[in-house]
């Protein structure tokens, strides 16, 4: 039965919008396991070769204790800005409007990986050609971006409604086909890869240096289960929290089992081949053109879901932003009707558009898609190395408390931060990253620093300069 929804306070977002179940799609959403797969399982093959796993899997870990880290402070103090508020009422108002910046790039760079797939999937449909035109990709992705805007400004609960009708349908698509794909291998049909030991070492992943490259792919798989947090202020009680912990694990295993049983449907070169619409391409070698055409569909239907959480992400972390005036307030007006903030959702729509020509001028679809999957694990490691940090210093009293508060409140956010700060300045200081990857990566979030001042002299909001609300974080309400 649906909660009721309370009516919005002035100026905020609607409390109580979502069920629990809505905030654990929201989640998986964001993080678009089918479109995810689209996207990165060439990227992978190309950088770990048939070791696709084992970064899946060192990821797990060290994800599971940041997840947690997000429960505690969610419980501490909802807020649709999330990392931004809890870094910057915890640790630093400037490193919290760093974590902010690199999280609103995160979410509109990044959906150039979302845009791209939409458009070369569509017209896959009609053409091969026409699926490797980066002009005819980009118009099309404009076209859906411009629908997902609309209903993202429409209400976080329709938003919902969308994502749990194809989250069904394209969980259980996915999962049937890594079955199949497995069947198909054991049969024995020509021009397969045969599993071997050597997918479950670092040297079958070329070496240590290839394996932390294939790690921050692992890391862009994960992402995006945070959105669970952005909507904690339009949720229930500890729901975002738990949400985030459950979206973590249920993702290690859809990941885990869709790259094992896909990476070896055919050649490597074939793969590389088929990039940009690789899962077209194993649903055709799998069962046919019909089932090619099958998973195309649900590649957009699953891309559409996680383009529209990441519209409701941005958008909210700009709201809180806004409300605290380090950014123009315009961002945090509310919309009476439909209770979304809708400048700042409209803004970012647009800016996904921006990003999405800008990036498939650059070069081909494949090229472009390597080059942002890259960054986005770079950027996301960032602020889930910030969350983790300030889980632990938020918790800071309460750790040592018992046993249980040592290992949920401080080791596993622990090692959480300590892998995402391994796996950040490894991957800078081995040229892991190539110069494109840096200039956004790096750069671009760099930059934040820069406009932080900048906010702080200019705005002179009460963010960089009240502390009063630090004041009760010696004595944490309870652990969640």
């Amino acid at each position: 039965m649906t909660q009721p929804v309370e009516n919005p306070a002035a100026g905020g977002l609607r409390s109580g919008a979502l069920r629990a179940v809505d905030v654990v799609v929201m989640a998986l959403a964001s993080s678009g396991p089918i479109q995810s797969v689209a996207v990165s399982l060439a990227a992978i093959l190309a950088t770990v070769a048939y070791a696709g796993f084992l970064p899946i899997l060192i990821c797990f870990i060290p994800m599971l204790g940041i997840a947690l880290g997000y429960q505690r402070l969610h419980a501490w103090q909802p807020s649709a800005g999330a990392t931004y508020t809890w870094v910057g009422r915890v640790l630093n108002p400037h490193a919290g409007f760093f974590a902010g910046w690199i999280m609103l790039l995160y979410y509109t760079v990044g959906t150039t990986s979302l845009t791209i797939p939409l458009g070369s999937y569509l017209l896959s449909f009609f053409s091969d050609t026409a699926a490797d035109n980066t002009v005819a990709v980009a118009a099309v992705g404009t076209v859906f971006d411009l629908v997902v805007t609309a209903v993202a400004a429409l209400g976080v609960a329709l938003s919902a409604k969308f994502q749990l009708a194809w989250a069904i349908f394209e969980y259980a698509l996915l999962i049937g086909f890594a079955v199949l794909a497995v069947l198909f291998i054991a049969h024995g049909h020509t021009d397969v890869v045969k599993p071997s030991a050597s997918w479950f070492t670092i040297e079958g992943a070329g070496g240590f240096k290839a394996l932390i490259s294939g790690v921050l792919l692992a890391i862009f798989l994960y992402s995006g289960w945070d959105t669970a947090a952005y909507v904690g202020e339009e949720s229930s009680g500890r729901t975002a929290g738990r949400a985030a912990v459950t979206s973590v694990i249920l993702l290690f295993v859809i990941y885990s089992v869709s790259v094992l049983a896909f990476q070896g449907i055919a050649p490597m070169q074939d793969m590389q081949d088929h990039a940009a619409n690789i899962l077209a391409f194993v649903g055709d070698r799998i069962g046919g053109g019909f089932w090619a055409n099958v998973m195309i569909v649900a590649v957009l239907g699953g891309t559409l879901a996680s383009l529209l959480a990441a519209i409701v992400s941005a958008s909210r972390i700009g709201f809180a932003m806004g409300r605290d005036r380090v950014v123009p307030s315009w961002l945090s007006q509310i919309s009476p009707k439909y209770g979304t903030p809708l400048n700042a959702t409209i803004l970012f729509g647009v800016l996904n558009i921006v990003f999405l020509w800008g990036s498939t001028l650059i070069g081909a679809v494949g090229e472009a898609l390597a080059n942002i999957v890259s960054t986005l694990g770079l950027m996301a490691a960032i602020f889930y190395l910030l969350t983790a940090v300030t889980a632990i210093w938020c918790y800071r009293h309460q750790i040592t408390s018992s046993a249980k508060d040592f290992v949920i409140g401080g080791l596993m956010p622990g090692l959480g931060a300590a892998f995402m700060a391994f796996v950040v300045i490894y991957s800078i200081a081995t040229d892991s990253l190539n110069g494109v990857e840096l200039a956004f990566g790096v750069g671009l979030a760099l930059a934040g620093l820069v406009l932080s001042v900048i906010s702080a002299r200019v705005g002179r909001a009460p963010f960089y300069t009240d502390r009063t609300h630090g004041e009760s974080i010696a004595d944490v309400p309870h652990s969640p």
